[in-house]
Order: structure tokens, then C-alpha cells, then sequence
């Protein structure tokens, strides 16, 4: 009888590492798209010095080059729509982050409360806080049009903080920057 060779199980990393990461740039901002399986599974968002398209670019980081340039020069811009993987994350998490998506526009902002009671969770700002925090898709789902109950610049997590808020809120051309 021969021995039956074990396969490796996939870690956890394996499991979902992206099939394909794209970089588009218009300076100020970049972001890095993740991909797994068709679906967008997260953004990163930053800060950027030159402009980036790859050549071999798919057509929705064409889209959101173009809309980023836009945005980067302080026009009206409108993200297109894109295979975001809503169903990995907690239903609360996803409820505010769709609500958000769908009913807060370009230069428009809301407070964590006020997103709270349009997601039907009321009385829970700082549970929308964390669920802003988590937001896989920062800019695209945009969590820095979400304000502090005065209507003050708070919690931003990027990296490059609430500098990059106010840069965005600017942009987009929200009387709150």
C-alpha cells in the first residue's frame, strides 16, 4: 500500500490574499485596490506625489483613476460603482457603511448620531465610530464625511490622520473643512 501524500492546508493569509492589487494616483491621494475572486476586499488610502495608472490596469482602476483625478483637481467626481465585498463584513458594520455609501453625497457630511439614526441604530455613535474605523474602503465609502457631534474633525484612523480629512472634506467641497 503507498502512502497517501498530505497536502498543505492554505493558511489564513493564503486563504485571502488578493488575486490582484492595483495602485492609481492623481496627487494628492493614491489608493491601492485589493481584489479577491472579482471583489474589491479592501483600499488603501494615501498620500501621493506623482500620478500612477499601471498599463495593464482592469477597467473599474481605470474608472477610479479617472474619478480620483477629478476629485484631485477639486472637481465633482463620482466614484463608479464597484464589486465591493459587503458580505465579509459584521451586519452592523455593514448596515452603517451602506447607509453611509448610499445617503451621504459629495460634500455633504454627517455626525456619528445623526449616521446612527439614518442606519436605524440610533443611540449608537460610538458604535458607528468603530464601524468607521473598520471601513475597508476608505474614500469610496467615505467614512471622512462622518464628523464629531459638533461637527468637529474626529476620528480619523488613516495614517495620515485628520490632516487627510480636512484634505478630502476640501476637496470634495464640504463647508466643514
Amino acid at each position: 500500500m503507498k502512502a497517501r501524500k498530505q497536502q498543505k492546508m492554505p493558511t489564513r493569509e493564503e486563504k485571502h490574499a488578493p488575486d490582484r492589487v492595483e495602485t492609481v494616483a492623481a496627487p494628492p491621494l493614491a489608493l491601492r485596490l485589493y481584489w479577491r475572486g472579482g471583489m474589491l476586499t479592501h483600499i488603501e488610502l494615501r498620500r501621493a506625489e506623482t500620478r500612477e495608472l499601471q498599463p495593464d490596469a482592469s477597467l473599474e482602476a481605470r474608472a477610479v483613476h479617472q474619478a480620483l483625478c477629478r476629485l484631485a483637481e477639486g472637481k465633482e467626481a463620482a466614484f463608479p460603482p464597484l464589486p465591493l465585498a459587503w458580505e465579509t463584513l459584521p451586519a452592523f458594520t455593514r448596515q452603517v457603511l451602506q447607509t453611509l455609501y448610499e445617503q451621504v453625497g459629495s460634500g455633504s457630511t454627517v455626525t456619528y448620531g445623526e449616521l446612527a439614526a439614518l442606519s436605524g441604530q440610533g443611540g449608537k455613535a460610538r458604535a458607528v465610530g468603530q464601524a468607521m474605523a473598520r471601513n475597508p474602503w476608505p474614500l469610496i465609502v467615505p467614512c471622512h464625511r462622518v464628523l464629531g457631534a459638533g461637527g468637529g474633525l474626529t476620528g480619523y484612523t488613516n495614517p495620515h490622520g485628520l490632516d487627510l480629512k480636512a484634505l478630502l472634506l476640501r476637496l470634495e467641497g464640504a463647508d466643514k473643512a
